[in-house]
């Protein structure tokens, strides 16, 4: 439904394309400084929890509706009608940080890493601080077996979100995962 609604208004100009987002960037900047200094994990659970409400804010209507019908059919295992949303998604608002991430989570879920890893760049390129997305990162690498590049990841994430629940993942030095 949502992929025809995007295809049937655009050619005759319906649709105008996707508007910027509004400017979060004081409130991004003040939670991922609290969730730096955050001194407990359930402090920290609830600033992560708000930029994560912050990320998968749509700057339309009509991508949040992408959006989440793409997170809903990831929840259902439904990865192949996930990746099409959210391709349909990026194509509307190819600068949509979240676009990128939950098609890289749904890629890596269907068994494409190197698709997943493409996507989880994209996000990191428009959303640097993406400790989700880093944290996929480390994931999909370990998949690849390729650990020395998925540790260095899982250290970016931690420097910005230092209670990922990942953090018990990265072997203390010295030691292999």
């Amino acid at each position: 439904m949502l992929l025809g609604l995007c295809a049937a208004l655009a050619p005759v100009g319906g649709l105008a394309g996707c508007p910027p987002a509004a400017d979060r960037g004081a409130e991004r900047a003040e939670l991922l400084a609290g969730l730096a200094a955050a001194p407990d994990e359930e402090s920290a659970r609830a600033l992560a929890d708000r930029l994560w409400r912050l990320w998968t804010t749509a700057p339309d209507p009509l991508s949040q509706e992408w959006l989440d019908e793409g997170m809903d059919r990831i929840r259902m295992a439904d990865y192949a009608m996930a990746e099409r949303i959210l391709t349909e998604l990026i194509a509307w608002c190819p600068g949509f940080a979240e676009a990128w991430n939950q098609r890289a989570f749904a890629r890596f879920l269907k068994g494409d890493m190197e698709g997943s890893l493409a996507d989880i760049a994209r996000t990191l390129a428009l959303e640097p601080a993406h400790f989700g997305a880093l944290s996929g990162r480390f994931h999909v690498l370990m998949a690849l077996g390729r650990p020395a590049e998925a540790r260095a990841a899982l250290r970016a994430a931690l420097g910005i979100h230092p209670w990922l629940v990942e953090r018990h993942l990265l072997a203390p030095p010295g030691r292999e995962l």
